[in-house]
Protein backbone atom coordinates (compact mmCIF):
# COMPACT_ATOMS: atom_id res chain seq x y z
CA UNK A 1 0.00 0.00 0.00
CA UNK A 2 3.08 2.38 0.21
CA UNK A 3 1.97 4.26 -3.21
CA UNK A 4 -1.82 4.23 -2.73
CA UNK A 5 -3.13 7.55 -2.91
CA UNK A 6 -5.32 8.59 0.45
CA UNK A 7 -8.81 7.16 -0.85
CA UNK A 8 -7.67 3.99 -1.94
CA UNK A 9 -6.16 3.57 1.53
CA UNK A 10 -9.25 4.65 3.31
CA UNK A 11 -11.20 2.38 1.25
CA UNK A 12 -9.54 -0.58 1.85
CA UNK A 13 -9.48 0.13 5.78
CA UNK A 14 -13.08 0.32 5.11
CA UNK A 15 -13.32 -2.67 3.65
CA UNK A 16 -11.03 -4.71 6.49
CA UNK A 17 -13.45 -2.88 9.22
CA UNK A 18 -16.84 -3.80 8.01
CA UNK A 19 -15.04 -7.49 7.61
CA UNK A 20 -13.73 -7.88 10.80
CA UNK A 21 -17.08 -6.28 12.52
CA UNK A 22 -19.54 -8.40 10.41
CA UNK A 23 -17.38 -11.55 11.64
CA UNK A 24 -17.09 -10.42 15.05
CA UNK A 25 -20.63 -9.67 15.52
CA UNK A 26 -22.02 -13.25 13.72
CA UNK A 27 -19.62 -14.95 16.13
CA UNK A 28 -21.32 -13.33 19.34
CA UNK A 29 -24.55 -14.39 18.31
CA UNK A 30 -26.22 -17.73 20.29
CA UNK A 31 -28.83 -18.43 18.27
CA UNK A 32 -30.24 -21.38 17.10
CA UNK A 33 -30.18 -19.85 13.26
CA UNK A 34 -29.06 -22.37 10.42
CA UNK A 35 -26.28 -21.87 9.03
CA UNK A 36 -27.93 -20.54 5.81
CA UNK A 37 -29.28 -17.38 7.79
CA UNK A 38 -26.23 -16.74 9.13
CA UNK A 39 -24.41 -16.15 5.62
CA UNK A 40 -27.24 -14.08 4.78
CA UNK A 41 -26.96 -11.85 8.39
CA UNK A 42 -23.71 -11.47 7.48
CA UNK A 43 -23.58 -10.69 3.76
CA UNK A 44 -26.48 -8.29 3.56
CA UNK A 45 -24.66 -6.69 7.23
CA UNK A 46 -21.69 -6.50 4.68
CA UNK A 47 -23.21 -4.46 2.06
CA UNK A 48 -25.05 -2.71 4.02
CA UNK A 49 -22.51 -0.84 5.43
CA UNK A 50 -21.20 0.68 2.61
CA UNK A 51 -20.66 3.91 3.81
CA UNK A 52 -17.68 5.95 5.57
CA UNK A 53 -17.60 9.06 6.48
CA UNK A 54 -14.11 9.87 5.53
CA UNK A 55 -14.77 8.52 1.83
CA UNK A 56 -18.59 10.85 1.85
CA UNK A 57 -20.22 9.49 -1.04
CA UNK A 58 -19.48 6.61 -3.84
CA UNK A 59 -20.79 6.78 -6.99
CA UNK A 60 -21.49 3.57 -8.67
CA UNK A 61 -21.38 3.64 -12.38
CA UNK A 62 -21.16 0.75 -15.49
CA UNK A 63 -18.07 1.11 -16.79
CA UNK A 64 -19.55 -0.22 -20.43
CA UNK A 65 -22.42 2.18 -20.92
CA UNK A 66 -21.43 5.18 -18.40
CA UNK A 67 -25.00 4.69 -16.86
CA UNK A 68 -25.20 5.74 -13.15
CA UNK A 69 -26.53 3.39 -10.63
CA UNK A 70 -28.37 6.53 -8.73
CA UNK A 71 -30.17 8.22 -12.10
CA UNK A 72 -32.84 7.13 -14.28
CA UNK A 73 -34.85 7.60 -12.04
CA UNK A 74 -33.47 8.56 -9.42
CA UNK A 75 -32.31 6.13 -6.27
CA UNK A 76 -30.43 6.32 -3.39
CA UNK A 77 -28.65 2.90 -2.71
CA UNK A 78 -29.39 2.73 0.51
CA UNK A 79 -33.09 3.18 0.05
CA UNK A 80 -33.80 0.26 -1.87
CA UNK A 81 -30.97 -2.53 -1.00
CA UNK A 82 -32.62 -3.71 1.75
CA UNK A 83 -35.72 -4.63 -0.51
CA UNK A 84 -33.55 -7.05 -2.41
CA UNK A 85 -31.30 -8.57 0.28
CA UNK A 86 -31.95 -12.02 2.32
CA UNK A 87 -31.69 -11.65 6.37
CA UNK A 88 -32.66 -7.72 6.14
CA UNK A 89 -35.67 -7.24 8.92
Amino acid sequence: MGNWNGFQKEFMKTLADIQENCVQMALSQNDNQSLEDKYYDITSEIIIRYGNPNIRKWKVTCEKTKESLKDNPYIELHDVVCNYLKGVD
